[in-house]
């Protein structure tokens, strides 16, 4: 049997009542569990759920899991914020997440954690979800499609596997799609994709997501 030593305490220094909300970002402490809903700007942000674990079941299991949901207006996103320590071979995140022009991130000091919410901004690091869009200034991304594919050999065996994905960048009446091959199969680490007087860098690459860094030329 598998103990599971779980944080089921309230952070002891956060305190619902100490968000700190500017004009520019709000950081929301969080508790294990739900959390309750926060409204900023035309945003209604709900922590569905932090769950907290010391020890993970399996190398593929977070130390730290938030739900949260975006509602704006008659839309609404759903997303998870996943973190895993450096005992897994090094920390890891699939955050801050994109949602047209926010981003969503964890501040995770010890025991406790927080969610920040911030206005989305040139050189810096954003996951963008499939069916997605992200809104940098006046330049907007979307993640149009991830189509994985396959390459067989006369015997009819598998050779290769790859993935084609697909964003569409638009900036006022422009609009263009871009198309690039999992990072796999390009012999490197990142892509740089240039549009205009951008430039979009491409860091990682998954079928439900994709890591980037957009830059404007100066």
């Amino acid at each position: 049997m598998v103990l599971l030593l779980l944080v089921c305490n309230q952070l002891p220094s956060y305190a619902q009542s100490e968000n700190d909300m500017t004009n520019h970002s709000l950081i929301l402490p969080l508790k294990t569990g739900k959390n309750p809903s926060v409204q900023w700007e035309t945003l209604v942000i709900a922590p569905v759920n932090l769950f907290m674990q010391t020890q993970p079941i399996t190398d593929t299991s977070p130390h730290i899991q938030l739900e949260l949901n975006v509602v704006e207006d008659t839309n609404s996103y759903t997303t998870f914020l996943w973190y895993y320590g450096a005992a897994n071979g090094g920390a890891k995140t699939n955050y801050p997440k994109a949602y047209q022009n926010y981003a969503f991130d964890l501040k995770i000091d010890t025991a406790e954690v927080a969610l920040v919410v911030k206005k989305l901004t040139f050189e810096k690091a954003l996951f963008l979800e499939l069916g997605q869009t992200a809104v940098i200034g006046n330049l907007t991304l979307r993640f149009e499609d991830c189509i994985s594919e396959w390459s067989t050999d006369s015997n009819g065996d598998q050779t290769d596997a790859f993935a084609t994905y697909t964003i569409s960048v638009s900036e006022a009446q422009e609009q263009q799609t871009l198309s690039f091959t999992s990072l796999e199969t390009q012999g490197g680490n990142e892509l740089a994709l240039p549009w205009k007087s951008y430039k979009i860098l491409v860091k990682e690459t998954t079928e439900k997501a994709i890591k980037l860094m957009v830059f404007k030329n100066k």
